[in-house]
């Protein structure tokens, strides 16, 4: 990068289409803990809930597109980043205390992490950026 060039400070936000709004909302503040700050409407019907994580930095905005949310399931993860192995470690005890399935933790490219399947189908990651190498065991 030149010393001219534009910078980022972070991603503001993350699009998910979804195929149940109010389904999807209450399992992402539920098992996920996001709280919702913002919901669009169209007429008679909601058509985008933003939710954001209470620990920062995290936004998701979940928009009615039933055909793309069920094509999204074949794609790779969306991946949420966990402070430490042990925080993920806590993650999974929470996801086992809800009763949610969920892969164990295991050493993944570029850290540790778990998966969980969200109530579309997408596979939702959360892993941690520790012991960062290319290497996978």
């Amino acid at each position: 990068m030149t010393a001219s060039s534009p910078t980022f400070v972070g991603v503001h936000h993350v699009g998910l289409p979804v195929t149940d709004i109010e389904r999807s909302r209450t399992w992402y503040e539920t098992v996920l803990g996001f709280r919702s700050v913002l919901d669009e409407e169209s007429e008679d019907r909601i058509i985008t809930v933003t939710l954001e994580h209470p620990s920062g930095g995290i936004i998701l905005c979940l928009f009615a597109a039933p055909p793309q949310a069920q094509a999204m399931a074949d794609f790779s993860p969306v991946s949420l980043a966990v402070a430490s192995a042990s925080e993920l470690n806590r993650w999974e005890n929470h996801l086992a205390a809800l009763g949610i399935e969920h892969t164990a933790p295991r050493n993944a490219y570029l850290g540790w992490a778990l998966d969980v399947i969200d109530p579309d189908g997408k596979r939702i990651q959360l892993h941690t950026r520790e012991g960062l190498s290319g290497d996978a065991s």
